[in-house]
């Protein structure tokens, strides 16, 4: 890969804190789920040994999501998630907090909660099933120019998933493997992306 993966790019503002209660049971269950189907994890042949994969959903205030370089970890507490409270495509910027620091890839996730205000998750995976067959199945595809956690692709994103219903699914040309589905729900968001995994498996 010419980018090195789950590295911060944004501007981060970062408040080391005690997390607010926020239930993250039935996130943490989808997230086990990804990770046993490999499109989750960290894993030293893949990637350059860098997690890979990230989870978020909206809350009171902003969305949790999945802190960054966790995906070794086969379970997870409240603890490794950060909550980004505020962001700004334009700036690059995203302020949040928590023990652990935001995934590498929050613009994106940011981007998809700022275009469908009914979407309540998104799930970024890495398929390359899903990723190599994606024009074949219809599926939406980024910029290939365009590189992850920039700015540059969070607008993608956005542009992209504009028109899109909920829940929905799109391939990040850019970004080797990535896959994002989002929906009104974690089981829509969750569902969707094993569904389609098993289309592409089928090829």
């Amino acid at each position: 890969m010419a980018e090195q993966e789950g590295v911060i790019k944004f501007n981060l503002t970062f408040s080391e804190k005690v997390m607010p209660v926020i239930d993250v049971a039935e996130l943490s269950a989808w997230r086990s789920i990804l990770k046993d189907l490999s499109l989750l994890g960290q894993t030293p042949e893949r990637y350059g040994g860098y997690g890979f994969g990230n989870i978020s959903m909206r809350c009171e205030g902003g969305f949790i999501i999945s802190g960054t370089q966790t995906g070794d970890l086969d379970e997870v507490s409240l603890d490794d998630y950060a909550v980004c409270q505020s962001w700004d495509l334009t700036r690059n910027a995203v302020s949040a907090f928590g023990r652990v620091k935001p995934s590498s890839e929050s613009l994106s996730h940011a981007a998809v909660y700022d275009v469908h205000k009914d979407v309540t998750c998104a799930l970024h995976v890495h398929s390359p099933d899903i990723w190599r067959h994606a024009d074949e199945m219809n599926i939406a595809v980024t910029d290939e120019e365009v590189l992850y956690g920039t700015p540059e692709m969070a607008a993608e994103v956005r542009r992209l998933i504009m028109d899109m219903t909920s829940p929905g699914i799109f391939s990040m040309g850019g970004h080797e493997d990535g896959v994002f589905t989002f929906g009104r729900s974690l089981a829509e968001a969750g569902e969707l992306m094993v569904r389609v995994l098993a289309r592409a498996r089928s090829i």
